[in-house]
């Protein structure tokens, strides 16, 4: 987009309804997370009833993450925004009244598929309306938004849920997003429509619905029941081969998967990206269990020491995105892998009578890295492809980072599964713990020097985009 042509207005109002709905996405997962024992108490749900109702949310992002991007491209990217945030809206409003659990957790999976579309939507929207020069710092205040939902779900939730009681959690953010769907359906009056009368991939977007939902079910399964976790997997990488090879041919496919083949820089990023959002994962699961298990926290004192990773984020996003305007976003995006990398292998040096200051510093080192790679790196995958493709890029952002998780998920089952057997984590296997959690941090840091290497490749064969 040249500059003549940038809307200033107009991109502030995009900016600010996406970024109110970046903060409910995650605020909905970290926050409900926190109040997960009241909530249980009232529905009376087992241990495992009360992880389902995390892991069908974040199963609902993952199957519906890649068709929102193709569904804003054909439909209208405003439309499928305004759609899943509608999405969000009713279930919120209806899982506040909600007594029956199979409904309740159903309910959270049709949340986290309204979630995934205004998730992809967004990002395209804002991305096509801000031209490259400008877009890091966008960029930046929108990841803020991101780190800020993380941060405050927590502690703003237990306020709530303490004061009024955990229903008015679902309430007030489905009022919240409504007043946010308002904002976009009144305040912005265009409509983008890349591929306007072209077919939806059904037959795709079945194929990879099946394969991700395996592939989540799978990792959240491989711990308590090893045999058909396993089995879960190995479907997944059967069914998401079985799309791959389907949207190569496919006329009108879900997936330009000539997008891998043809940006380098795109693939690279791509892959970047999965490797360091599986290593943060993992370090931030390790470190709630260090401070809990290990060093005797509570697990509010926990909660509250690892809020400073993703208040530095906050406070770091937006200058991050000026550098990367600034300077160029692939070096900077080097830079913050690499802080992460050496904070994630500074933790594996963690032990039971580590200072409390060695903790605030790593935890800081690493979110500083995320502000300086996330930002970047999102940039790049956007500004690599055609405008045309900016909701498949988009999509594809927001899948890399849920697989990534998930793979997070299964290295650290298997290593847990190696030094602890089947037994739970707890004071009695603490060396064995420490072991685990040090043999994943020495993985995850190496993981992270390796996206490193994908950072410099990129530079080397396409300069700074």
């Amino acid at each position: 987009m040249d500059t003549e042509s940038f809307d200033l207005r107009l991109a502030r109002r995009i900016l600010a309804s996406v970024s109110v709905g970046y903060f409910l996405l995650p605020f909905m997962l970290a926050g409900v997370s926190a109040i997960l024992p009241a909530m249980g108490a009232d529905l009376h749900a087992s241990a495992q009833n009360l992880g389902m109702i995390t892991a069908t949310y974040t199963l609902g992002m993952a199957v519906t993450q890649l068709a929102a991007g193709r569904m804003g491209d054909i439909w209208g990217r405003k439309r499928m925004f305004l759609c899943g945030m509608g999405l969000f809206i009713a279930t919120g409003f209806i899982l506040c009244t909600v007594t029956s659990l199979p409904l309740f957790i159903l309910l959270r999976f049709v949340q986290g598929c309204g979630a995934a579309l205004f998730n992809a939507s967004g990002l395209a929207l804002l991305a096509g309306v801000v031209p490259a020069r400008l877009r890091g710092r966008y960029l930046g205040i929108n990841a803020a938004a991101v780190y800020a939902g993380i941060a405050c779900g927590p502690p703003i939730s237990g306020c709530i849920t303490g004061l009024l009681g955990w229903r008015w959690v679902f309430l007030l953010c489905a009022l919240t997003a409504a007043l946010d769907w308002l904002l976009m359906r009144c305040a912005v009056r265009q409509e983008w429509r890349v591929s306007r009368g072209e077919p939806f991939d059904w037959a795709g977007c079945a194929v990879y619905v099946a394969g991700m939902a395996a592939l989540t079910c799978g990792a959240d399964r491989i711990s308590a029941a090893p045999l058909s976790g396993w089995g879960l997997l190995a479907l997944s990488v059967l069914l998401l081969g079985l799309f791959w090879r389907h949207e190569k041919h496919a006329a009108y496919p879900l997936l330009h998967v000539r997008l891998f083949y043809e940006h380098r820089a795109f693939t690279l990023s791509s892959l970047a990206s999965f490797i360091n959002y599986s290593a943060i994962f993992g370090a931030m699961f390790f470190f709630s269990l260090y401070l809990q298990i290990t060093r005797g926290f509570s697990v509010q004192e926990a909660g509250l020491l690892l809020t400073i990773q993703a208040l530095v984020q906050v406070l770091t996003s937006v200058w991050a995105g000026g550098l990367a305007d600034r300077r160029g976003p692939g070096v900077i995006s080097a830079c913050g892998i690499a802080l992460c990398g050496t904070g994630i292998l500074c933790a594996a040096l963690l032990d039971m009578r580590s200072p409390i200051w060695s903790i605030v510093i790593i935890q800081a080192v690493m979110g500083l890295g995320v502000s300086l790679f996330a930002v970047p790196n999102t940039s790049i995958i956007l500004s690599s492809v055609d405008k045309r493709y900016l909701g498949q890029a988009s999509s594809v952002n927001g899948a890399v980072r849920t697989t990534g998780m998930l793979a997070n998920m299964i290295i650290v089952t298997i290593t847990l599964g190696v030094f602890l057997g089947n037994a739970p984590a707890g004071p009695g296997n603490t060396r064995e713990f420490l072991a685990a959690m040090r043999t994943d941090f020495i993985i995850f840091g190496l993981l992270n020097l390796l996206a490193v290497g994908c950072a410099l490749a990129r530079e080397r064969k396409h300069g700074a985009p």
